[in-house]
C-alpha cells in the first residue's frame, strides 16, 4: 500500500503539471495545490509519505494583500499499527482553515505567503490523527504566469494539529504544484470615448485632414468592441466615406499584464476586430492596415486599474503621419 501511495503522488504531480495550467493580482484568486504529504517529528514514526489534495479560494484586496481559505485532505500510509487494526489501514486528515495571504508580484512571477488557522479531523479509527482539534497550516509557494488569469506554481506547507503522538502534537508538511486562476477585480470604468477635432482647413489649399480616435478601448484580456465604442466607430466611417482618398492604420495596444508575446497578439486581434467593424461599414478592406504594439507607448500608468483600462486601445491614423 506504501508503493501505491507514492506512485499516486507522482502521477499527480505528472499529471498537474502536463496540464499546462497555471494571476495573481488583484480580485479574486482560486485554484487547487496538488501533491505529497509527509509526516515529521515523532509522527513520522507512524506513518511515511503520502498524498495531498487542497483546493482553495480567496480575495486580493489589492496587488499585496488578501484572505484565501482551504480545505485540505491528506492521506499517509501508516507503519505502526496498534494490534488488531488491518495493515491496509491508512491515516486520513481533513482541514478546513482560512488567514491572510500576502503577496510580492513581479512581472510574471508572484512570491507568496500564508498562515491560516481552522480545524482538522480525523476520517480513519485507531491512526494518529482520529478526533477533531484545531490546527493552522502555514506556507507559500511562487507562481508563474501561464495567461493574463492563469498561474502555475510551487508551493510547500507546515502544518501542526492539536493531537498527539505520544507527548508531541502531529505535525506533517505537504509540498507539490499549484494551479491558480486569477479573476482581476472590477476596475473603473473608462472615460468617455471622444474624437479630436480638427479646425477647418484654410482657404485656398486645404490641408489633409487627421483622425485620431483615443476613445476606443477594450475590457481586459478581450478583443471584442464595446458598445461604447461603436459610436465612435461609427463616426469614424462617416468621415472616412467623405475623404475617400484616405487610408487609415487601425493601431491595437494592451495594458502591462502578461507577457510580451501574449499582449502581442492580443494587440493585433484588437486592431483586427476595428478594421473588422469599419469594413462592414463599408470601407474598402484595401485602405485600412492592421498593426499590433502590445504593451508599449501607454498613455497612463500601468501601476492603476483606470490606467491599465486607459492603455486597452485602439488608435485610427492617417498612413503617412
Amino acid at each position: 500500500m506504501k508503493n501505491s501511495f507514492s506512485r499516486l503522488s507522482m502521477a499527480a504531480l505528472v499529471l498537474a503539471a502536463a496540464s499546462n495550467w497555471a494571476v495573481a493580482g488583484d480580485g479574486v484568486v482560486a485554484g487547487v495545490d496538488l501533491g505529497f504529504a509527509a509526516p515529521v517529528s515523532s509522527f513520522n514514526n507512524k506513518a511515511s509519505v503520502g498524498g495531498m489534495l487542497s483546493p482553495f479560494a480567496g480575495y486580493m484586496v489589492n496587488d499585496y494583500a488578501g484572505m484565501m481559505a482551504q480545505v485540505q485532505v491528506a492521506g499517509m500510509p501508516n507503519d505502526s499499527r496498534p494490534a488488531g487494526v488491518p495493515s491496509s489501514d491508512q491515516t486520513w486528515a481533513l482541514g478546513a482553515h482560512a488567514g491572510p495571504r500576502l503577496a510580492l508580484p513581479l512581472k510574471d512571477v508572484e512570491l507568496y505567503g500564508t498562515w491560516q488557522g481552522g480545524v482538522f479531523t480525523g476520517l480513519t479509527a485507531h491512526t494518529p490523527i482520529s478526533r477533531t482539534s484545531w490546527g493552522y497550516s502555514t506556507g507559500g509557494g511562487v507562481n508563474f504566469r501561464m495567461t493574463d488569469q492563469i498561474l502555475l506554481g510551487l508551493v510547500g506547507r507546515y502544518n501542526w494539529l492539536d493531537q498527539h503522538v505520544g507527548s508531541h502534537n502531529v505535525k506533517y508538511v505537504t509540498g507539490g504544484v499549484s494551479v491558480t486562476y486569477n479573476v482581476e477585480a472590477p476596475s473603473a470604468p473608462p472615460p468617455a470615448p471622444r474624437v479630436v477635432a480638427q479646425a477647418p482647413p484654410p482657404r485656398p489649399a486645404p490641408a489633409k485632414k487627421k483622425i485620431v480616435l483615443r476613445g476606443v478601448n477594450f475590457d481586459f484580456d478581450k478583443s471584442v468592441i464595446r458598445a461604447d465604442g461603436k459610436p465612435v466607430l461609427d463616426e469614424a466611417i462617416a468621415t472616412l466615406k467623405k475623404e475617400g482618398g484616405v487610408a487609415v492604420i487601425s493601431e491595437g495596444y494592451t495594458d502591462s499584464k502578461g507577457t510580451d508575446e501574449y499582449n502581442q497578439k492580443l494587440s493585433e486581434r484588437r486592431a483586427q476586430a476595428v478594421r473588422d467593424y469599419l469594413v462592414k461599414g463599408g470601407i474598402a478592406a484595401d485602405r485600412i492596415r492592421v498593426e499590433g504594439f502590445g504593451e508599449t507607448h501607454p498613455v497612463a500608468s500601468n501601476d492603476t486599474d483606470d490606467g491599465r483600462a486607459q492603455n486597452r486601445r485602439v488608435e485610427l491614423r492617417i498612413r503617412g503621419e
